[in-house]
């Protein structure tokens, strides 16, 4: 069918696709469903060749629709929230190595970003630990039985247990304490004693872990 420009063959295809939009659907759906393998690889081969023009699009367009898309965001996870927590719990237990490593490379990578946010944000913090203590209770116990017993095995005869619930009895409000050279620690472990207790910050004490910090 010859068209004099370009608008009018636009204008011909918009009425041809509303006419047969179920047809056209069904087919599309099928030829997608037919060549899942090819358009995946021709998808991927086009990301890798335009990646930074991709990039650039997907930013300028974030920064002209934030709020509909933030709308559209939300409402979605409303609709969706049983589909999405078994999503993210099934990506978890098929990743579950590879986040480890990710979040604690994040965590070394930007303990003042995080110290910050905690101080900025403590009643958050609190309700969010809060939370998490409540769903991961069995864990918790399990990590604090595990601590109690290396505890045990890293108190010397020489300790002075009287001290050390000393130093326990008055730690201030708002503080832990901590051992300097972790009992648990990956490269080299502490004592149960007196001189290896200190005093920390609940984000000083977290961001710490077991890590021996020279």
């Amino acid at each position: 069918m010859p068209f004099k420009n370009i608008e009018d063959r636009k204008a011909w295809q918009r009425r041809n696709y509303l006419k047969n939009a179920d047809k056209i659907k069904t087919i599309n759906a099928k030829y997608r469903l037919d060549n899942k393998d090819k358009l995946k690889q021709i998808k991927k081969i086009y990301y890798s060749n335009n990646k930074k023009k991709i990039l650039e699009t997907k930013k300028l367009y974030y920064l002209n629709n934030k709020e509909k898309l933030l709308q559209i965001n939300k409402l979605y996870r409303l609709n969706n929230k049983e589909k999405i927590k078994e999503r993210n719990k099934l990506y978890y237990m098929n990743n579950i190595e590879k986040l480890k490593r990710s979040s604690s490379q994040y965590r070394l990578k930007n303990k003042d970003r995080i110290k910050e946010y905690r101080f900025r944000n403590k009643e958050k913090a609190k309700k969010e630990y809060r939370l998490y203590s409540l769903i991961n209770r069995n864990l918790l116990n399990a990590k604090e039985a595990k601590r109690r017993s290396s505890k045990l095995k890293a108190t010397p005869k020489f300790a002075n247990l009287n001290k050390i619930k000393e130093i326990y009895k008055n730690c201030p409000k708002g503080y832990h304490v901590d051992h300097i050279v972790p009992l648990n620690g990956k490269n080299v472990c502490g004592l149960h004693v007196e001189w290896n207790l200190q005093y920390l910050t609940p984000s000083d004490n977290s961001s710490k872990s077991n890590k021996l910090i020279c």
